[in-house]
C-alpha cells in the first residue's frame, strides 16, 4: 500500500511540474533565437536545456524571438 501511495504522489508531482510545458503552444530556442509550434520537427529535436516555453505568439515576439520558417507560427 505504501508503494502505491508513493507512486500516486510521484505522478501528481510530475504532472504538476510539467503542466506549464504541456500547456505551452510555442517553444523558443535560446541559441537560435527562433520560436516554433510545440509540434514542429525542429522543436522536437531541440535540446531540453535550450528550450524556452511561451503560451502566446506575441509573448515570444516580445521576448525577441523570430518565427520558424518551416512551421510558420
Amino acid at each position: 500500500m505504501k508503494k502505491f501511495f508513493a507512486a500516486i504522489v510521484a505522478l501528481v508531482v510530475l504532472t504538476a511540474s510539467f503542466a506549464s510545458v504541456l500547456a505551452s503552444s510555442y517553444v523558443g530556442n535560446r541559441n537560435s533565437g527562433k520560436f516554433h509550434y510545440a509540434n514542429c520537427t525542429y522543436a522536437r529535436k531541440m535540446n531540453q536545456k535550450h528550450r524556452v516555453y511561451f503560451n502566446a505568439r506575441e509573448e515570444a515576439v516580445k521576448a525577441g524571438y523570430i518565427p520558424c520558417k518551416r512551421c510558420k507560427p
